[in-house]
Order: structure tokens, then sequence, then C-alpha cells
């Protein structure tokens, strides 16, 4: 007997802000100081204390903040920088927009994360770091990748844009010395949210000022405080920088949003393994590692490949299934390198593909989907979504 469609659209994700972030937004518009300020400032200061790191220092965006992480290391044209294909394209155009060369290195099936077993063969002299992503928010292998770094004299940059929250080895990720930075996201769809937003946690005293100049104007540190009563209305350009700060009524809603992260990512664990408890006998499914005591996901997504020869059929007609029964899904990720520019791109740079090319990626590439989870999702929803998955499996075999 087939289940009802649901009556409205259930998307694959959804912000979870309260009544104390709606305060402190409309407290800040009132207050007259909306872009970088005080809050701002705040709201660094418990970044850096929640991830156990010296310094987080926040940004208009994770994208940004990447390329300026590289512009602080002093990524130089034609330099190389190992990485995933399994990513949003933005890992890739950060180094791009430098001048670097985005060198990939196939994944593990198992955990869509990047394979330290293949970093190796990717090193040559021109390398000079190594990013791996931490995607749906399972950490990556670090130590395996932080011994071939050290091996090689290369540092390493963690994209934890998915990640916030997430443990390796029982300390929160970016907060290990031996990665010279990590990047948070705060977009909407991620665990904890600022509107748009990112933030780099570092350890090392060397390169602050210099992050800070770079993502406003290249202006001396603390330039916003030129409007406050301690401040001097002159100004100092160092060297050419973005404008890529933080603003007060985006830290408006993360001071709140971080008091209530863990509280977040522990009902995304429980609704992602009711998942695995509810779909574990769907035939056509492989569903996603939950990771162990060392890998402590965050449970960002709940990604599952579908194997189109026993489901009958591909991935896209599977979204487009669940969409015809108000379930909304998300593909994270389709390959970053067979997106049209960078068909292009590695076909000019043929040797920063593998000789044997990318095939767990690009198998998996082929087959994923995201399924809701945020945690405001009921449990009704989750029967909704896996209701209408048994029913078109069922009508499709």
């Amino acid at each position: 007997m087939s289940s009802p469609r649901r009556e409205t659209f259930l998307p694959f994700t959804r912000p979870c802000i309260g009544p104390e972030e709606i305060e402190e937004f409309i407290d800040s518009v009132n207050s007259g100081w909306i872009t970088t300020g005080p809050k701002s400032a705040r709201f660094e200061e418990e970044l850096a204390r929640y991830n156990g790191v010296k310094h987080c220092l926040a940004m208009n965006s994770a994208t940004t903040a990447q390329e300026i992480m590289l512009q602080a290391l002093e990524l130089q044209p034609g330099d190389e920088v190992i990485t995933t294909s399994m990513t949003w394209v933005s890992t890739l155009s950060t180094i791009v927009l430098r001048g670097g060369i985005p060198v990939l290195a196939d994944i593990d099936p198992k955990t869509l994360n990047i394979d330290p077993a293949r970093i190796e063969a990717r090193i040559t002299p021109r390398t000079k770091g190594i990013i791996p992503v931490h995607l749906t928010g399972l950490p990556a292998p670090m130590e395996e990748i932080w011994r071939i770094a050290e091996a090689h004299g290369l540092w390493v940059i963690e994209d934890a844009a998915q990640a916030m929250g997430a443990h390796y080895r029982g300390r929160k990720i970016g907060s290990d010395p031996r990665s010279v930075m990590s990047v948070y996201s705060f977009h909407p769809n991620k665990n904890m949210t600022t509107g748009e937003g990112g933030a780099i946690a570092l350890h090392d005293d060397r390169h602050v000022d210099r992050i800070k100049r770079l993502r406003f104007h290249g202006i001396e540190k603390d330039a916003w405080k030129r409007f406050s009563k301690e401040g001097s209305p002159h100004t100092e350009v160092m060297e050419p920088g973005r404008k890529a700060n933080f603003m007060d009524i985006q830290a408006a809603l993360g001071l709140h949003q971080i008091k209530k992260l863990d509280g977040f990512n522990a009902r995304r664990g429980v609704l992602f393994h009711r998942y695995l408890e509810q779909l574990k006998d769907v035939p056509g499914l492989v569903l996603p590692w939950p990771g162990d005591e060392v890998h402590g996901h965050c449970y960002h997504l709940f990604v599952l490949r579908i194997q189109p020869e026993i489901v009958g059929m591909d991935r896209d007609a599977f979204v487009q299934a669940l969409k015809d029964e108000n379930i909304g899904t998300g593909i994270h990720y389709r390959p970053a390198h067979i997106h049209a520019y960078y068909r292009d791109y590695y076909a000019q740079h043929p040797d920063a593909l593998p000789p044997e090319g990318l095939p767990h990626t690009e198998w998996s590439g082929d087959r994923l989907m995201s399924l809701p989870l945020w945690p405001g999702l009921t449990e009704a929803d989750q029967d909704d979504v896996v209701a209408a998955i048994r029913q078109i499996v069922a009508r499709a075999s």
C-alpha cells in the first residue's frame, strides 16, 4: 500500500533561528552599530573559546577566508596544493584565484574524504601544502595527513566549512596546531549560521595582524575602532586587501547560535542514526559511515548513494521522484573537476589529475544525494522521507 504524498514541501535543510538571535539582531540595529564592531569582536572571542584555538578571525564568507589564508601563506603562481575534488568548488577556486594549481587526489569511498594513501604520489617539488576537507561534518584522517606533510615540509589547511563542532581524536576540529590554519562556514545550511560568514582559526601570532589587514582594505588592525571614542579617524593602508569584514548584525546571530551548537549537533546525530536504522534494509542504498571514537562526526549532512543497477533508476531520477513526493534533497557534491571551467582547466593541467583519474570520486559523485537534516526536523518529517524512499524503491523494482 502506497503512502500519501506530503501536503507541503520539505526542504533538505532550514536554519534554526530563535527569539534570542532576533532580539540581539534588533538590539544591533537600534544601537546604530550594524557593521564590524564590538559584537563582532565578542563573537571572535567566543569562536576561539569554543574551538580551543588561540585566534578566530571572522570574515564575510569561508571562501574569502580561505583565499586570504593562502595569501597569508604566500602561495605564488605555479605553486601546487593537494586537495580533493569531492567538495564545493571554492576549495579549488581559492587556489586558482591565487595563481596556484589544485592537484587532486582520490577519496576513500567509505568516508568520501581524501584518501591519505593517494596523497604522497601527488607531491612534486612545486607542492606547498595540503587542504583536506571534512566532508559532511566527518573528520578526515588527519594523523596520516600530518605525517605526510611533516615528512615533505608542507603546510596543512583544514577546510572545516562543514565541521564546526566535530572532533578528531577528542579535539575540536581546527584546534590542533599541526594544521597552520582552518576555516569554518556560517552559511544558512551549516550547523550554525550568521546568515553568511566564515572564520579562520589559527595558532600562530605572526599571521594575525596581516589577516586582519587583508580582510579590510589592507588597513592596520582594528580599523573599526576609528569610529569609536578611543579611535583615530586616520587610516593607513599597508597593502591591497579585500572588503571581507564581518558585521555586528551577523555576530548578533552568531553569539547565540554558538551557544546552541552542541545541542544542534546532538539533535542532528539522533536524526542521522535514526535514518541509518530505518534505511538499513532498503536495497540499493549505500548509507554514510557515522564515524567512530576517533572521527567524531558533527552530522552536517546525511549523504547516501544510489546504486542504479539495484534501485532501477539513477540518482537524478531518484531526486526527481522524491521531489514529486514533496521531499527536497541536495547534491553534495558534484565533483569539482567535472564542472565546465575545471574540465577545461585540467585539460590544460593534465598532471594535476592522477594518471588513473579519480574513479572513487566520480563513482560517488554520480550517485550521492543529501536527505533532509536539521535540528528542527521532526520524527514525523523524517518518517515521510523514509516512507517516500521505500515507496520509490518498491515501485522501481
